[in-house]
């Protein structure tokens, strides 16, 4: 065997034909070797291609989707942060500042509209610029947007304060039972609206001192507390109720309370058929301290029930109670429909110590109360009390003067059968509406006029529109709690707060089209790596054998 192989071999090399013929099997076996491995991985390797090109492609439309709503939302914030105009608007500092001191030049001394954007009324400037820094190095619980407040009121305890204006259009407030601290740093809430008594009660009496448990109604149910440089404009409390209930803007009822330099302008409602019930445009019922406030309010009390006498209270200030005013602005606008006894009063209802059986001495002084009180008392046994400064006093411990009230107006009525409102009968009612849009310095509000009385309010406040470049995140956002953004107005240098929700990151797979398909063919192909060696080693054969019965054998019968 050996020797016939080396007969061959012999054979092979010495013709040229031979060795060409061998060099070229050669060859073709290390090309279709090398094919074996090479053809596979280049196809792979396209096939990966184009499956990351279908990928970045779903990845590059998913990022551009995402920074376009990014860019959106940042423009939505920077156009507007609260519901008022949408329009964006090219704001020039120079004129912004102009506009300001002629506004300050002319706002009246108890205008509600003398609420600017950086918190200045015509005589009196509320305590601003306390920094989240400053605040937090005092103790302070931050409170940036309407979901803090709303947060906050959750606690019946704490120490709080304002760091920015907050529109409440879009909330149903539910009366606070507060005994902590609140600073309103000289921000503003704007369009309170309060429907629904609190859900706690308080033992109230009245001028016979019989008790009763009294439920409230107002930005505090209950408040036992401080308050501070606070503005609620635009609020209203609307309640209809069969229960005891005392109601006031700011507080339903009060238990030694501090309440320093705050602004209050709103509208009051109470139709009730219960016995006992009051309504004020500070504080409804209770004691403590008023200094300092400027309150402008309408006042409506309506008592349904025609057959059973009750005790009405209505106060500019305060409807009932002992509570100390000092140094207060009150413009009044009062309608008291009763068909008991009616106590009311351009700063007090009625003045009546309280808690029971207390004695100390009260404050009231340095006041000045204008307006007017329209009421009437359905009542043969009839008490009618109606005054400028006090309706009614229970207890003359306390200390009055320098209170003007000159300019204050009694206006009994003697017919009792419609009902006494602001815009007269109701049912025929006609009104007017002034949109007046927010400017760089001042909010915006609507103007409502009703012809038959002249009637006039403000109401729908709309915040200043702010011109914030970047918002810095100041709470991340989760899935569970909302996060907040701040950012810089660049016209009034002020601090402005904004909500955000949690947004979870979803990258879009590529097509699955695409992906099975590719998956297919790399399968296939990683399968056929087996297969073909085998196939290749076979076409060699073949050659070889070709080669050997040709070339070989021709090459033998030629010798």
């Amino acid at each position: 065997m050996i020797k016939k192989f080396k007969s061959a071999m012999k054979r092979i090399f010495k013709s040229k034909a031979n060795l060409l013929a061998v060099g070229v099997t050669m060859l073709v076996l290390l090309v279709a070797l090398g094919a074996t491995y090479a053809v596979p991985y280049a196809v792979e390797k396209a096939l990966y291609r184009k499956e990351n090109l279908a990928t970045n492609e779903v990845l590059d439309k998913t990022y551009q989707e995402k920074e376009a709503k990014h860019l959106e939302g940042l423009e939505r914030l920077d156009r507007n942060t609260s519901r008022g105009s949408n329009r964006r608007k090219n704001i020039d500092l120079k004129k912004c500042q102009e506009e300001r001191q002629k506004a300050n030049a002319q706002s009246s001394t108890t205008s509600a509209n003398a609420f600017f954007c950086d918190y200045e009324t015509s005589n009196n400037e509320i305590i601003t610029n306390v920094d989240e820094n400053e605040a937090l190095a005092n103790g302070y619980q931050p409170i940036r947007t309407v979901k803090e407040l709303v947060e906050a009121s959750s606690h019946t305890d704490g120490k709080y304060i304002l760091l920015a204006d907050l529109d409440m259009s879009e909330v149903d407030w539910q009366p606070w039972d507060f005994a902590g601290t609140f600073e309103g740093n000289g921000h503003v809430i704007y369009n309170l609206k309060v429907t629904s008594l609190s859900s706690t009660t308080t033992l109230t009496y009245d001028g016979n001192y019989k008790t009763y448990d009294t439920y409230s109604a107002g930005f505090f149910g209950k408040l036992s507390g401080s308050v501070s440089n606070l503005g609620l404009i635009g609020a209203n409390v609307t309640i209809k109720s069969e229960n005891y209930a005392m109601l006031g803007i700011l507080a339903g009822i009060t238990e030694n309370a501090k309440i320093d330099n705050c602004e209050i302008y709103g509208y009051v409602e109470l139709e009730t058929s219960a016995v006992m019930n009051g309504v004020g445009g500070l504080v409804g019922y209770g004691n403590g301290s008023a200094n300092n406030c400027r309150i402008n309010v309408t006042l409506v009390s309506v008592d349904t029930d025609k057959e059973v006498k009750d005790e009405n209270f209505l106060g500019g200030v305060l409807s009932a109670g002992y509570l100390d005013i000092d140094n207060c602005t009150v413009i009044i606008d009062g309608y008291d429909s009763d068909h008991g006894y009616v106590h009311s009063g351009g700063l007090v209802g009625m003045y009546i110590l309280y808690p029971l059986k207390t004695v100390y001495e009260g404050s009231i002084t340095g006041n000045t109360i204008t307006g007017t009180i329209t009421f009437f008392e359905d009542n043969t046994d009839r008490r009618a009390y109606c005054k400028g400064l006090i309706g009614e006093v229970m207890n003359w411990t306390f200390a009055a003067a320098t209170n003007y009230y000159q300019d204050f107006v009694r206006n009994e009525i003697f017919e009792y059968d419609t009902n006494l409102y602001p815009e007269g009968d109701r049912s025929t009612a006609v009104k007017t509406e002034e949109i007046i849009e927010p400017s760089p310095i001042s909010v915006g509000y609507t103007k409502v006029t009703y012809t038959a009385t002249g009637y006039s309010f403000n109401t729908d406040y709309t915040l200043c529109e702010v011109n914030v470049e970047d918002w810095e995140i100041l709470v991340e956002a989760t899935k569970d709690h909302s996060g907040i953004k701040k950012g810089i107005d660049t016209v009034n240098q002020r601090n402005v707060y904004i909500d955000y929700e949690y947004e979870e990151e979803v990258i879009e797979e590529a097509s699955t089209d695409v992906k099975d398909t590719s998956a297919t063919v790399v399968d296939s192909i990683k399968s056929h790596k087996e297969i073909i060696p085998v196939v290749v080693a076979v076409v060699a054969v073949i050659l070889l054998l070709v080669l050997r019965f040709s070339v070989f054998s021709t090459k033998k019968t030629n010798k």
